[in-house]
């Protein structure tokens, strides 16, 4: 009796760490394809739209290495991109059309630390290409690259003027575009266009750096206290410029004084300040009134004839 006890008891044993081998077996199978999964994914993300170098000395490497880092984003299977050396343009066209369209160049946020949200920044870029609009998404210098960044934006500009033709992009409806820290990024080039952030370094850098639109979502660092922060040079030489942000961000007072001081130069503005949204609004937010920034945005493009007003169908009803 106690002999088939003590067999039964080695069975169960064995069992047990059989058990617990499957397990651990399992677990990390799970880990590596996880782990693929997210290599793919931030290959993918890293390199999506057609990649063009900000700076003639990037175009020839092969070193793809400062062109940034993915790592874990704050909300679970995000990515956002860091280390940014190598700084370029993700371009996204609009769908074929005969005659040159607007484009814009959007910045995306991240305190300068980090680009965030790996599907925001496309899903924009997209989202403008379903109305015509062709965009690009620029990857600019960081972390803790201000200056960096601020050449970037206005070479961007520049090199996208410059190759309009190229791009079947008409020069003179050329918009910047930029959230949190990208929209202060879009103010700096749209009020310092006037004063180069470097040397020429090409034919490229002989177009202007001014945007001819301006369009600022939950933008961040516009203030300091109650005053216009330093880097702004408000006049009434401004292009139109719109404001998007919600009034329980942290950064919406930065909002408030621009947009005041965009007033006061006799500069064209239009604000949309929601109630409650927060920091950081997407195009995918169901809460109304937050939900209607969209339509408004293009709103915006249409009043400013950056786009046409959409033709009516033919036998659409009267309106009454």
């Amino acid at each position: 009796m106690r002999s088939r006890l003590v067999k039964a008891e080695l069975t169960n044993n064995k069992l047990m760490k059989t058990s617990d081998t499957y397990r651990l077996i399992i677990f990390t199978l799970c880990g590596i394809s996880f782990l693929g999964t997210a290599i793919i994914a931030s290959a993918e993300e890293r390199y999506k739209g057609e990649i063009t170098m900000l700076w003639p000395n990037h175009v020839a490497s092969e070193d793809n290495e400062g062109m940034g880092t993915m790592k874990p984003g704050r909300s679970e299977g995000s990515l956002r991109l860091s280390d940014i050396t190598q700084p370029y343009l993700s371009y996204f066209p609009a769908p074929a059309q005969e005659a040159p369209v607007p484009v814009v160049i959007v910045s995306p946020g991240g305190g300068y630390m980090h680009i965030g949200g790996t599907t925001g920044r496309y899903q924009i870029a997209e989202w403008l290409n379903d109305h015509g609009i062709s965009a690009f998404v620029l990857h600019y210098r960081l972390p803790k690259n201000r200056r960096g960044a601020y050449q970037d934006i206005q070479r961007a500009v520049r090199m996208v003027r410059s190759r309009a033709a190229e791009w079947n992009i008409d020069p003179e409806r050329i918009g910047v575009m930029g959230t949190s820290a990208g929209g202060h990024l879009s103010a700096r080039v749209s009020t310092g266009y006037e004063t180069p952030s470097y040397e020429a370094v090409d034919e490229l850098d002989g177009a202007s750096c001014k945007p001819d639109f301006t369009v600022l979502l939950c933008p961040a660092y516009m203030n300091k206290g109650k005053a216009l922060a330093k880097e702004f040079t408000v006049t009434d030489k401004l292009s139109p410029t719109l404001i998007i942000t919600c009034k329980d961000d942290g950064f919406f007072i930065g909002s408030e004084v621009y947009a005041k001081a965009l007033k006061e130069a006799g500069a064209p503005v239009r604000t949309h300040f929601f109630k409650k949204g927060g920091h950081g609004i997407s195009l995918n937010s169901k809460d109304y009134p937050l939900s209607t920034w969209p339509d408004l945005y293009l709103q915006w493009l249409k009043d400013m004839k950056i786009i046409e007003e959409e033709a009516e169908p033919e036998n659409a009803p009267d309106k009454k």
